[in-house]
């Protein structure tokens, strides 16, 4: 990913929405996977779609006109926020990949899993290795 205040801003909008979603008290699982798997992410994390980063609170809104998001456990905004920032990095660096691939190449309970030890990684690196995971549990 290049490192350009743009991109920035792109990963940082996408941590925040992230966080919102604790703010507003949905259970961060389903949040998660609802909106990896929605049109909203599909514009969201499409270079051509850059409207879409007007806010994270207008994207939460045009996420909540698309799907319903139950209230529930909440990870913390920590993990939230990396998350979120992690799914904007991986658009950035690997074009190809849509959030649905995304989601399935890292899903919730293996970014859970792995925050401890991956969140202190270069986000390139982290991809790199959650691409591992996957293609080693494929194999299985």
């Amino acid at each position: 990913m290049d490192a350009t205040l743009f991109n920035i801003g792109i990963c940082e909008m996408s941590a925040d929405l992230f966080v919102q979603s604790v703010k507003k008290g949905y259970d961060s699982k389903e949040f998660i996977e609802k909106l990896m798997c929605s049109d909203t992410a599909t514009y969201l994390y499409d270079k051509t779609y850059t409207q879409m980063w007007i806010g994270s609170n207008y994207i939460i809104q045009t996420l909540e006109q698309e799907v319903t998001i139950q209230r529930g456990k909440q990870y913390t905004e920590d993990l939230m926020a990396w998350i979120g920032y992690l799914f904007a990095c991986w658009n950035l660096t690997y074009d190809e990949d849509t959030p649905k691939d995304m989601i399935r190449q890292a899903p919730v309970d293996v970014l859970t899993l792995t925050y401890q030890g991956l969140h202190v990684m270069p986000f390139e690196d982290v991809i790199k290795e959650l691409k591992n995971i996957y293609k080693e549990n494929k194999q299985m």
